[in-house]
Parts: structure tokens; sequence; C-alpha cells
């Protein structure tokens, strides 16, 4: 799984920069999805109907399921954003964040636009690449495209290491899981966040074993 964050001011053309890209990657046959970052908060309950009163009546979390498809909200922040793609689309490809300048550790797009904005907001240690309607200065420090250059933005983007991570495996009664990478990152935080915060824990432990035996009930201890 490739993620992106795709950062810049409102109205500097960040919707419409995602939808290409989604557009050009569904075309390459790669399974796509999208994570749009709202910093002023949203709401998916509307007033008089059921799911509205659910969450009025304490509901930490309410469902809508339909033969079309499912929705979900959730009260809990989200600081992990990579994790909770993992979570939320397993099988993707591709997973696109709308914003998120302050969500550490995602590769970022910047779009710049002209009499809009035109000064970088990112670090350019943060920075995958720039897209600019407007003629940028030589020696940037990472690619430029043009807003219409969506099959080159998505080349840089399938290029992406997915990273070093933890070589982890999940045994379910003596079977093998394939995990994807976001789900073994997504496995690795949780547990080695757990681990950490225990008394007398070395922070930065290099290997961590943990087995979930379920015996059946009644058996006797082996």
């Amino acid at each position: 799984m490739k993620i992106v964050a795709v950062v810049g001011f409102s109205e500097s053309g960040k919707t419409r920069l995602i939808t290409r890209l989604i557009g050009e990657f569904k075309k390459r046959g790669l399974r796509t999805s999208a994570v749009k970052r709202c910093s002023h908060g949203f709401s998916l309950d509307t007033e008089g109907k059921d799911t509205a009163d659910f969450t009025r009546a304490g509901a930490d979390g309410v469902a809508m399921v339909s033969p079309e498809g499912w929705a979900a909200l959730s009260k809990s922040p989200v600081a992990d954003v990579p994790a909770l793609a993992g979570r939320l689309f397993p099988d993707a490809d591709v997973v696109l964040v709308e914003g998120g300048k302050e969500a550490a550790g995602l590769p970022r797009i910047e779009v710049l636009r002209a009499g809009l904005s035109e000064v970088l907001v990112s670090r350019p240690d943060e920075l995958l690449a720039v897209v600019a309607d407007f003629p940028l200065p030589d020696g940037f420090p990472v690619p430029i495209f043009k807003p219409e250059e969506t099959a080159e933005i998505c080349d840089l983007i399938l290029r992406l290491e997915e990273g070093n991570m933890a070589d982890i495996k999940l045994e379910v009664d003596g079977r093998e899981v394939n995990l994807n990478p976001f789900v073994r990152t997504f496995i690795e935080r949780t547990v080695l966040g757990m681990v950490t915060s225990l008394s007398g824990i070395d922070p930065e432990p290099k290997r961590i074993e943990l087995v979930i035996d379920r015996k059946e009930a009644g058996a006797k201890p082996r």
C-alpha cells in the first residue's frame, strides 16, 4: 500500500488533483481509496435520524450499513493516519489523504497555485513532490509537476518504497496469515506502544514475542 498526503491551502486544487489521480490509478487497475482530513470537524448525523439519536445517547461509535456500502463515525481522535488507512482499506493499493499538514510521517505532495499559495508550507524533507500552475525556480529540492501531469505523478507515487518494517509473523491455529505492509505497521506500533508503557521495559526493544493461547473452556493448563 502506498499512502500519500496531498496538502495545500484551501482552493489550491487539492481535491481536483486527487480526483484526477484516482481516475488514473483506476485506469491502471489499482485499488484506490481516499481520506479527507477535516481540521474543523464534521458530522454524519442528521437531526431527527436514528444515528443522531444514538450519538446523543452517548454511543462512542455509530455505523450505517446498506446493500450499497457502509459508513462509520467514531468519537475517537485519530493521530496515526497510516494505521487507520490500513484498518479501513486493507486491500487498497493506494490511499490518498487530502490535507494532513500536521500528520507526521506521511510523504506529501504540496499543491501551489498562482496568486493564492506560492510559498511552501512543508519542509523539504517532508515533500515527495510539488504541483504548481506557475514556474518555480531552478534547483528545487523535489520534482515539480504541472496539475495536468497526472500520469507522471502516479508513476512517482508508485515508485515509493514501503519503508523499513519489522519482520512480523502471524499464525492462527498453525496457519500463517499474510499481512499487507500497513497492517504490519499497525500491529508493530500498537504492540510496541503497549509494551514500552510497562515499567522496566527497554524503550527500544529489538524483539517482542506475543503468544495468545486461547484454550478451550475447562482445559487443564499445560
